[in-house]
Formats: C-alpha cells, structure tokens, sequence
C-alpha cells in the first residue's frame, strides 16, 4: 500500500463523504495514538477564520495587586487589562491512501481494508502533528527558560545529577514569572526509564518501593499532577537507505503548566488552533474517491485532513531541561 499526500477535488459524482469512517478518524484523532503526547500538552480550540490574531493578556493583569482602599465620596480606582496579540494560520494538514481496487474486491470484509487505511492514514498525521509540537518545546528559544545539562548533571550520571534540584528551578522560574505552578512534565521514554532507578528518586521511596519507580511516583517525586510520557521514534532514513531511529521527543524534560479546558483566554502553555471551512468535510472528515476507467490507476484513494495551526502562547509557563543522558 502507498500513501502520498493528495490534494482532493471534493466534487463530483466518484467523491464520497464517509461519515462512518470520518467518525473512526476523529476518535484516533482525539485520543492519540499509544507513545504520542502532543494532545495533552498543547490542547485544542476551536476558532471561526482560518487566520485571525488572539490576544495574550499582560501577565501584570494577574499578577499586580492595587490598592483598593476607598475614601468617602471617591469614585473606585480602576484598572484594564494590558493586552498585546499575536496571529495564528490554520494550514491545511492531508494525507491519503491508495487501496487497489483489485484488493478491494478480493477482501472478505471490504471495509476492513478501507478501516486499516484510515488508521495508518491518522496515525502518520498525528506523528506529523507531534513532531511540529516537539520541535516547539524542545527549542530553547520557545519557551521562557531551561538548562542544557551537561557532564555529571546528565540524569543518567547517578552519582553527581540532581534531578530533584534541576525540578525545582523549574517550578520556580515558572511560580515566580506566573504566579502558576507547573502542573505536567513531559518526557521521552528513555529519560523516564533514567528516572525509575535514580538513587535521589528511590532514596524518596526506600520503604514502600519495589526495584523501581512508577510514574505515579516520579510525578509525586515531581511535585507534578501528570507525566506525558513519548514513545514515539522516527526514522531518519530516506526511503531505501539505512534505517536510522531516533526518540521524537529527544533526551529531554519539559516541565509545563497546562490547562486541559481551555478558550483563546486561557493561560496556557500552547494551543492548537483548528478551523473548519464552511462547505469542507468534517474535521478530520474521510472522502474516499475512486480512480478507475481508461489512463486511472484503479485504486480507491482514502483521504483525511485537517486545518491547524499550533502555538506557543505563554512562554513563560515551559521550562526545559534538555540532555538529560549522556
């Protein structure tokens, strides 16, 4: 099976709108994949123009506390909120699938295959989606501060590192430019599994632990509510060269505050700005066209799409701790 990206042409008489297999498209959409995180740290709202500007509220707002001590016959002092904005763009994210028609027609259950395309289809999408998120937040630029450990402040080094230590910078730099606490820490694998056998983390646990930690632990350890944890890899290798793989999310540990409800007001780390066309499929929508007849290359094109636009809106609400193994 080959998959390419396709531009449809969503007219015509051979264009069909799947909504059973557009449903089955919103729900791996929405819950992600297993070993992906980017849902949970950038959240999703929904916006009416496929490129506006959003406010970004002065954190002074929050965080400046006026007198609000009246005299007789004085009118209350007043304060506005300090505002300034930025812009988002809603690009148009496709990818498609190419059934033989010749498999179709040899199938048992033809919408087993059509399922399995909608599925791989997702799936690259959303690894897309997490790799643009990634390299958001693992860009020292981004976010609001972060250390670059190095030598024996490497996690992995379990003799000289202070995990603990370089935590609780991050909770401070965060609490002390935002009045916030950070709430999550996202990680990749291979940092995690550092983390489960650090000594500092097992020494917190040294008479209720078995051989390692769990996440639950680390998170308490954390003084944080979640641990997203990636699994995800990527191959670095052009088609037909030698495979080189690589953690997504790289050595690193984001501690973040994140709001799971949220609208264009929330203080939040990041957002994903999702837009639907007037006239277009559903978010996430499937359209299934046939390419058949003379000069067609008789196949069943399964399409998916989204218009998106991710963004870091707060950078001080990130901290970053980066090469965290040697």
């Amino acid at each position: 099976m080959n998959f390419r990206t396709y531009q449809v042409a969503a007219s015509g008489a051979d264009v069909h709108h799947d909504a059973l297999l557009s449903n089955l498209a919103v729900a791996a959409f929405a819950n992600g994949t297993e070993g992906l995180i980017a849902n949970e740290l950038f959240p999703e709202v929904g916006v009416a123009k496929q490129s506006d500007r959003y406010a970004i509220l002065d954190k002074g707002n929050f965080l400046r506390i006026p007198d609000t001590k009246r005299a007789p016959k004085t009118e209350a002092k007043r304060v506005e909120f300090q505002v300034s904005s930025d812009a988002y763009f809603a690009n148009n994210y496709a990818l498609a699938g190419e059934i033989a028609l010749e498999d179709l027609a040899n199938a048992d259950v033809a919408f087993q295959l059509r399922e399995n395309t909608v599925k791989l289809v997702t799936g690259d999408m959303l690894r897309d989606q997490e790799v643009r998120i990634a390299n958001l937040v693992t860009s020292a630029t981004n976010v609001g501060s972060g250390v670059l450990l190095a030598g024996g402040d490497k996690w992995s080094d379990y003799v000289n590192s202070d995990p603990l230590g370089d935590v609780s910078t991050a909770h401070a730099f965060i609490r002390q430019r935002t009045g916030l606490i950070a709430n999550v820490a996202a990680m990749d694998a291979d940092t995690l599994k550092i983390l489960r056998r650090h000594p500092d983390l097992l020494d917190m646990y040294k008479f209720t632990r078995g051989g390692q930690l769990d996440v639950e632990q680390i998170a308490a350890a954390f003084d944080v509510a979640r641990i997203l944890v990636s699994n995800a890899v990527k191959e670095n290798a052009l088609e037909g060269g030698t495979s080189s793989m690589t953690s997504l999310w790289g050595n690193n540990c984001l501690l973040a505050h994140v709001e799971p409800a949220v609208s264009l007001q929330t203080r939040t780390l990041g957002l994903r700005f999702k837009w639907r066309p007037e006239g277009f499929p559903a978010d996430m929508g499937v359209v299934t066209q046939r390419e058949e007849g003379a000069g067609k290359r008789w196949v069943e094109v399964v399409e998916s799409h989204r218009f998106q636009d991710e963004k870091i809106i707060a950078t001080d609400l990130g901290y970053l701790i980066a090469t965290t193994i040697a």
